[in-house]
């Protein structure tokens, strides 16, 4: 690598901190909140079966979530999430 390209790769990189981990009441539940409400929250028609204000409950769908969900950037917070947490086990 020459210096030039040290310097321009040095300073690409400079003031990006890592991306924080996905968090999902901050960054997960909106994106649900938004798209799924009322049905999948207290009180709603799917709640009982699937509470979409437990992340079990997501990490349990995984991508099957996406069937209603079409915005591939929300998709892509969700993906995110599900990668950082391990999955569920069957019983």
């Amino acid at each position: 690598m020459t210096f030039i390209a040290w310097i321009v790769a040095v300073w690409m990189t400079a003031g990006q901190r890592p991306a924080a981990p996905v968090d999902f009441q901050r960054d997960v539940r909106p994106i649900l909140d938004a798209r799924c409400q009322p049905c999948h929250f207290t009180g709603g028609k799917m709640y009982e079966k699937l509470p979409f204000d437990r992340p079990e409950t997501i990490v349990r769908l995984g991508t099957k979530l996406f069937t209603r969900l079409k915005d591939e950037k929300q998709r892509a917070v969700i993906r995110e999430f599900l990668a950082q947490r391990p999955p569920e086990r069957a019983n």
